[in-house]
């Protein structure tokens, strides 16, 4: 059988080994302090690479439009602006403004065929609404060989005011959306909501559901980090 025998250049490998099954502190100070740092700055840069794009205590403008489709009414454009304060990374605070008008056929051939007046003439909507956002969910996507995009899904809930001749004012409001940020202080967002309140038409009231979808741009303040 032959004999093991150490030599000069493994004894500290083989003392480190003995030190380490020793003494768990002690096995720290056999680690290269250069390796060492090497792996901790990995792991905190793939920590950053998970949500590279900072939303918290940022300022969020949005221009946006779409389609607004009424329960009871035909459907027509929309078009807004929004402003979101993030609070954190997952939650934040924004208020919007939308503006839309008026469509009916059926009202508009009661009218024509009866004499009577179902709507106004030319009756804007004006939606005005507060909502708590809550992003639970960031992902990101390899668009091409060097590029990863990342994304938020997101979900709405608030309240507001829908301003028109067939509204009785207060609206609730529930929706979903996304997020595809570009650069440092871009997006572009889709969002879908359900607006919930009670309308008029002639002596008929309702709650009525009208939902909207738009797509917009945003710029995320201050726009260097």
């Amino acid at each position: 059988m032959k004999s093991v025998q150490l030599t000069a250049h493994s004894r500290p490998l083989w003392l480190c080994l003995i030190v380490g099954l020793g003494s768990a502190p002690a096995y720290g100070d056999c680690v290269d302090p250069v390796e060492k740092a090497k792996l901790i700055a990995q792991k905190r840069g793939r920590r950053d690479d998970e949500r590279d794009f900072v939303k918290t205590a940022r300022h969020e403008l949005t221009a946006q439009g779409g389609y607004y489709v009424s329960d009871l009414l035909d459907g027509t454009f929309v078009v807004g602006a929004a402003y979101t304060y993030h609070l954190t990374e997952d939650a934040g605070i924004e208020a919007s403004f939308g503006f839309s008008q008026v469509r009916s056929s059926v009202a508009a051939r009661l009218e024509r065929d009866r004499g009577v007046t179902v709507l106004p003439k030319q009756d804007r909507v004006y939606l005005v609404f507060t909502d708590l956002i809550w992003s639970p969910i960031h992902g990101k996507m390899r668009m091409f060989a060097d590029s990863i995009v990342h994304f938020d899904i997101y979900g709405a809930a608030g309240v507001g005011i829908i301003d028109n001749a067939t509204s009785f004012g207060a609206a609730g409001q529930f929706g979903v959306g996304s997020k595809i940020f570009f650069g440092k202080s871009w997006a572009l967002r889709l969002d879908v909501r359900d607006q919930l309140y009670k309308q008029q038409i002639l002596s008929v009231r309702q709650y009525v559901q009208d939902f909207s979808l738009t797509l917009g741009v945003s710029i995320f303040l201050p726009t260097r980090l």
